[in-house]
């Protein structure tokens, strides 16, 4: 999940090195997670050239799909918290009480 935080740090401020410093990290390494994220998809997700970073057609659909899936991912995360935290002296709900 963290190579979505990084992509779209880098898709929002549309520069390697402004996102990099937003994220808390030097700029090779995101560039190097942004590339395994593109080696992954099979698709390069920024056009990179004149010294512009602007989203290619995949870029965007990711673009578009990324925040919701961080935002399912984090709600999966926090129902196997909550899940994984029972108090033995209160039972786990049925999996359909949880939505």
């Amino acid at each position: 999940m963290r190579h979505l935080e990084c992509f779209l740090a880098v898709g929002e401020e549309r520069h390697f090195g402004r996102a990099a410093e937003r994220l808390g990290m030097e700029q090779p390494p995101l560039s190097q997670r942004i590339r395994r994220l593109e080696k992954e998809l099979g698709a390069e997700l920024f056009d990179r050239r004149g010294g512009q970073v602007a989203l290619t057609a995949a870029g965007d659909v990711l673009m578009r799909e990324a925040p919701a899936l961080l935002r399912q991912h984090q709600r999966m995360r926090s129902l196997v918290t909550r899940a994984a935290g029972t108090d033995p002296a209160d039972p786990p709900r049925p999996w359909s009480a949880l939505y």
